[in-house]
C-alpha cells in the first residue's frame, strides 16, 4: 500500500491587510501557522508524512511589490506549485491538501455577529474532496463547534478558491470561526479552542485516511 501524504496550507501573509480581528488580538496568518505547526507534529507522531505549503509569514523580499493584487497572485502560485510538486513526486492519488483559515464576515474592521465553523471544496471537487470535507465536518460537530452548513443535507460549502481549483489532489479549506466575532475570537485564543481546532483536523484527516484505505 502506498504511503499517504498530507499537505497542510497556512493562511495569507503579514503584508496582506485586514486579516485580523478588530482588536488585533488574532492575526489570521499567525494563528493558522500555529495550528498547522501543532497539527504537523501530531500527524508525524501518527506516522503520517506531512508537508506545509508556505511556512514564512511573508514572501521573500525579491517577490514583494507595492501591488497587493500582484503579491497575492504570487503567494497563491507558490502554494499551488508546492502542492502540485508534492503530488507529482508522491502521486496525486496518495496526497491530500487541507488549508487552515479563519473566516470574516466583513473587511470593515468592526465586530459582527456571524459565527461558526465551515469547510469548503471547489465546485469541481472530486468525490475524495467531498469525503475529506465530510470527515472534517463530522469531527467539528463531534467537538460541539457551531457547524455552518449551506443547507441541512450538506455539510460543506462549494467555493471557487484558487488553491482548491488549481491543486491536483483532494483539497479542502477550513474556515475556523470568525475573526470579527468577539465570542469566536475568545474561543479561538483559549486553550479549549486551540485544542478543539487542532483535534478536529487531526481526527478528520485520520478518519479520512482510514476510509480511503478501506475503499
Amino acid at each position: 500500500m502506498r504511503e499517504k501524504i498530507v499537505i497542510l496550507g497556512t493562511a495569507h501573509r503579514l503584508r496582506e491587510a485586514g486579516k485580523c480581528s478588530p482588536d488585533k488580538r488574532l492575526r489570521e496568518c499567525v494563528y493558522s501557522r500555529e495550528i498547522v505547526e501543532d497539527l504537523r507534529h501530531k500527524l508525524n507522531e501518527y506516522g503520517v508524512r506531512t508537508f506545509v505549503d508556505l511556512w514564512p509569514l511573508d514572501l521573500d523580499k525579491s517577490m514583494q511589490t507595492p501591488s497587493a493584487k500582484l503579491e497575492r497572485q504570487r503567494e497563491l502560485a507558490l502554494r499551488v506549485n508546492e502542492v502540485n510538486f508534492i503530488c507529482d513526486k508522491y502521486g496525486r492519488q496518495n496526497c491530500l491538501y487541507v488549508s487552515v483559515h479563519v473566516n470574516a464576515s466583513s473587511s470593515d474592521g468592526k465586530w459582527h455577529d456571524a459565527n461558526g465553523w465551515q469547510v469548503c471544496v471547489s465546485p469541481q471537487a472530486s468525490n475524495r474532496s467531498h469525503l475529506l470535507a465530510t470527515a472534517l465536518a463530522l469531527m467539528a460537530d463531534f467537538h460541539k463547534l457551531r457547524l455552518r452548513k449551506p443547507k441541512p443535507s450538506q455539510s460543506y460549502w462549494e467555493q471557487s478558491l484558487y488553491v482548491l481549483n488549481r491543486t491536483k489532489c483532494p483539497a479542502v479549506l477550513t474556515e475556523n470561526h470568525f475573526m470579527d466575532n468577539r465570542e469566536d475570537v475568545d474561543f479561538l485564543l483559549s486553550d479549549e479552542g486551540r485544542h478543539a481546532i487542532e483535534r478536529l483536523h487531526l481526527e478528520g484527516i485520520l478518519g479520512y485516511l482510514k476510509q480511503i484505505e478501506i475503499k
